[in-house]
């Protein structure tokens, strides 16, 4: 099986709300695949969505790491760090995302609902 066809099956995990298989079957890929970043952002967005945000951070760090270059792994680590209070840090994922696309109103709106905070 090929990592496209191990994303598919974590993706229907996941829509079946079946998130320790979807977790399951993206830590084999990340087993084998430890630079795949995008294996790292999926299971810390399933992390997430569990609301185990520690993990999830973790993976969201790896993934940014691996591949800094993507907006959208800060804006979900902010997302994180939200759900822990951390404002600070919120704010400097979503001005890092920001700096990446700043183009993005989801970004955009996140950081000034942050700053308001």
């Amino acid at each position: 099986m090929n990592v496209e066809e191990y994303f598919e099956r974590a993706w229907k995990y996941y829509s079946e709300n079946n998130f320790d298989g979807a977790i399951a079957v993206l830590t084999d890929v990340i087993k084998h695949e430890p630079e795949n970043a995008s294996a790292h952002y999926k299971r810390g967005m399933v992390y997430s969505e569990k609301k185990e945000f520690d993990l999830a951070i973790a993976d969201y760090t790896s993934a940014i790491r691996l591949e800094p270059e993507y907006g959208c792994f800060y804006f979900e680590r902010a997302l994180a760090y939200a759900f822990k209070k951390n404002k600070a840090l919120v704010i400097s994922d979503l001005e890092m995302a920001l700096k990446i696309d700043p183009q993005n109103k989801d970004y955009r709106e996140a950081l000034e609902e942050a700053l308001s905070w």
